[in-house]
């Protein structure tokens, strides 16, 4: 403890980090940033997947701390002068980039800062020290991280070794707010695209949120993505949602089985019959259901080179295949397709995405082809349980037409017929 604070004294962290915790006559903060919309998905459902699968807390709000905690009994003026640094940026980005840990402490998400954002943390660190209690450790040996558990020292090797079959895109990511954080609340927000502070109330308020992403899609580029080039001489399949061992799903999606073994006997047939040694890219789903096997048990029993984009229901550790990120990008012949399970259009793009998760639920806004959306459905029971070619879809856009499965156009299916399913 350094001898010129004798009401101070210091720790090492969960995080590796030396924090000083405050004398009780002060109260404590934080200045961080909670992630939105995509990004805050990606990383609350793989938060999720670990602790249940390692039985380990998790914190619920994906978030970086920019300075903190920090101590002071001057309130109002911590939050005025967090307005007074920040309302002088308005588009700060940064990268999610895999993963990294502190020895076998934290596990936690990389994050790659723009000039700028380490200029706006920097700036609050400097502001914040003139009136607030802070660590200089923030200063020195500051690192940008997103938590995503901590004290799992004996848990440590199994929960790395499953992040090593998981990806994360690596997409343009902006800091929207920097938030005040108060005994796990939020006190107060600077909103950068709004320019102004808002209080707790506001901060949780729909409608000021949509305002916030209105003005980010007005100033914003559009999304950054990469394009794997993939020789025009390979064949090359995709696939989604085969839900092996999943009984309900046959009722619900109408599958033209008897049983769970019947279904899974003729996917695995329709798939090994198609694909030989050809690259095959799986988008999400592979099993699910009470008492299913491993997905991996599965994809040794699958033909192909398999690149497997995670669905929401693959918690699972993935060693047969090659994991990819959600929005991965593949360029075929002329042509450039987005894959992802869940379709979310990214922002400024506007190519052909290929996508599952949606079944035969909704053929009207998610049929196999749909030309104005420019997406294509391959989930599974709209391709026969059989994995489609590239060259097929390809020669199905070039129509011109839209298709609900691979046997019928849209326009031949009536409008009611799906109302059921809306």
């Amino acid at each position: 403890m350094p001898d010129d604070e004798p009401n101070y004294y210091w720790i090492l962290s969960h995080s590796n980090r030396l924090r000083r915790y405050k004398n009780p006559n002060k109260s404590s903060y934080l200045i961080e940033f909670r992630f939105s919309g995509y990004a805050k998905e990606a990383i609350k459902e793989l938060k999720k997947n670990i602790a249940r699968n390692y039985h380990v807390k998790s914190q619920k709000v994906p978030h970086i701390t920019l300075v903190g905690p920090v101590s002071t009994r001057d309130e109002k003026r911590l939050v005025k002068e967090v307005k007074d640094v920040c309302k002088h940026y308005e588009l700060v980005k940064f990268k999610l980039d895999g993963f990294d840990s502190f020895e076998d402490r934290v596990i936690f998400v990389k994050i790659n800062p723009s000039e700028e954002l380490k200029q706006l943390r920097l700036e609050l660190y400097e502001k914040l020290g003139k009136f607030c209690d802070v660590s200089e450790f923030d200063k020195v040996h500051f690192t940008f991280h997103a938590t995503l558990v901590k004290d799992i020292q004996r848990k440590f090797d199994r929960i790395w070794d499953y992040l090593q079959t998981w990806k994360i895109p690596e997409m343009d990511q902006y800091v929207i707010r920097v938030t005040v954080v108060k005994n796990f609340k939020i006190l107060a927000e600077y909103d950068l695209l709004q320019g102004k502070t808002l209080d707790r109330s506001k901060s949780l308020d729909r409608k000021t949120y949509h305002k916030t992403m209105k003005k980010l899609g007005e100033k914003r580029e559009p999304s950054e993505i990469k394009f794997e080039k993939i020789p025009s001489t390979e064949r090359v399949f995709v696939l989604s949602d085969t839900h092996f061992d999943h009984g309900n799903v046959i009722r619900f999606s109408h599958r033209p089985f008897d049983s769970i073994r019947q279904m899974n006997y003729q996917m695995v047939e329709n798939w090994n019959n198609t694909v030989k040694e050809d690259r095959l890219y799986f988008l999400g789903d592979l099993t699910f259901g009470r008492g299913r096997r491993p997905i991996d048990f599965w994809l040794k029993k699958l033909g192909g080179k398999i690149y497997h984009l995670r669905g929401n229901h693959d918690t699972d550790i993935i060693e047969h295949a090659t994991v990819i990120p959600n929005r991965y990008g593949i360029q075929y012949r002329d042509y450039q397709f987005l894959l992802m399970h869940e379709p979310r259009r990214p922002f400024g793009y506007d190519g052909w995405i290929i996508h599952g998760d949606k079944h035969n639920t909704n053929l009207i806004d998610y049929p196999l082809i749909h030309q104005k959306n420019k997406t294509v459905n391959v989930s599974a029971e709209l391709v026969n349980y059989t994995p489609l070619s590239l060259e097929k879809i390809i020669s199905l856009i070039e129509t011109g037409d839209s298709y609900n499965t691979l046997n019928e156009k849209q326009e031949n299916i009536p409008e009611n017929k799906w109302k059921f399913w809306k």
